[in-house]
């Protein structure tokens, strides 16, 4: 049976859609893109929190964010700038009981643990 290059060109065709699908959506690269779109100044108790992650200004966003996950698990980004979220920082700092490392948050970072149950991820740059 001699060679036919159609035969090549299915057998690659049918290659290249099958690694097209093993890839995940986003490729490999971090995400790029900040994740608050809007930041809101408004007042959140803190027995409202679930979990606080501080993600730094870097390559993936050019400003800090702060996201505050609640306990119905909204997720609301709060302006870094508020007066009040700095306060709360502060207390729930003062009332962190273990740094767990076992127990990573999303970017692979220990997850700190208050005396309120709240978790706070603060995210490093790399």
């Amino acid at each position: 049976m001699p060679f036919k290059p159609h035969y090549l060109l299915v057998v690659l065709t049918l290659c290249c859609i099958a690694a097209l699908h093993a890839f995940p959506m986003g490729g490999f690269a971090p995400r790029l893109t900040c994740r608050c779109i809007r930041t809101s100044p408004a007042f959140i108790s803190p027995t409202r929190f679930h979990k606080l992650e501080i993600l730094p200004a870097g390559a993936h966003c050019s400003r800090m964010e702060m996201i505050v996950t609640k306990k119905d698990k909204t997720i609301v980004c709060v302006n870094p700038e508020a007066k009040w979220i700095n306060k709360v920082i502060a207390r729930l700092q003062s009332n962190t009981i273990s740094v767990n490392s076992n127990t990573k948050g999303s970017a692979g970072v220990p997850i700190s643990t208050t005396t309120d149950g709240i978790n706070i991820i603060v995210e490093q740059l790399q």
